[in-house]
């Protein structure tokens, strides 16, 4: 289904919507801004764990409205894609926002990492770090691409932002126990089964606590998860018929 030929189209579409969107531009001009402050005001290994944290969230931002908005307004029944190439155009831009992203975050972490090399305090692990963070931005895309299908606007990244909030919200009442999801994944070990279940349903919805070298081992699911919500995209975008 994957088609090079409409790749220059597909980049020219999705830069000018992501040019247009007021969230992508703030967050994209913000976010290295707080990590400088962060780091001039506290330190640089805090400005790290802040940036391999945050920075799959570009990602997310960047999915807002992937599909439903060009089915909705009648985009793709334009001659240039007769033949079915709008199914194509739809899981293209997949890679496209992929593409586009990592490339602003490889650019932001070769700045940040020239920055700790000049303080001495850069680690190859960040490398590694970086590397978890991208699987868990493309995990974002897979998962915000397929939400896209069913919900209007950028509906589909409010949904996981507000899903992610209420994680979160529950995170901080388990650290009101005497032990917890924090204290299980501040060492990295839990202690049985069901434990395991409900820490993988958590990084389910927040993919990025991946980039901590003890949970590591949730990449795998993260990635299992990547390649689930690109197969149901492509069953989607296969039955997809525009409305005559």
């Amino acid at each position: 289904m994957f088609d090079t030929a409409l790749l220059p189209l597909t980049w020219r579409v999705t830069r000018r919507r992501l040019v247009a969107s007021p969230l992508t531009l703030a967050a994209g001009l913000a976010f290295p801004a707080v990590i400088v402050w962060i780091g001039l005001g506290d330190s640089y290994e805090t400005a790290a764990k802040f940036f391999f944290f945050l920075f799959p969230h570009v990602f997310l931002i960047a999915a807002q409205d992937m599909v439903r908005t060009d089915i909705d307004g009648g985009a793709l029944e334009n001659v240039l894609f007769l033949g079915g190439r709008f199914r194509r155009f739809l899981w293209a831009k997949n890679f496209v926002l992929a593409g586009a992203g990592g490339a602003y975050a490889l650019l932001l972490f070769a700045l940040f990492s020239a920055w700790g090399l000049a303080l001495g305090e850069f680690r190859p692990v960040h490398a590694a770090q970086f590397g978890m963070g991208l699987l868990a931005g493309f995990y974002y895309i897979g998962l915000a691409g397929t939400l896209s299908y069913f919900l209007r606007a950028g509906s589909n990244t409010l949904v996981l932002l507000l899903a992610q909030s209420a994680a979160l919200v529950g995170l901080l009442f388990s650290a009101t126990s005497r032990t917890g999801f924090l204290d299980y994944a501040a060492s990295g070990r839990f202690p049985g089964v069901g434990s395991k279940l409900l820490f993988g349903g958590l990084v389910a919805v927040l993919p990025n606590l991946v980039v901590s070298g003890r949970l590591s081992a949730f990449g795998a699911e993260v990635l299992a998860g990547l390649a689930l919500s690109l197969f149901v995209q492509h069953r989607l975008v296969r039955a997809l018929e525009l409305e005559k």
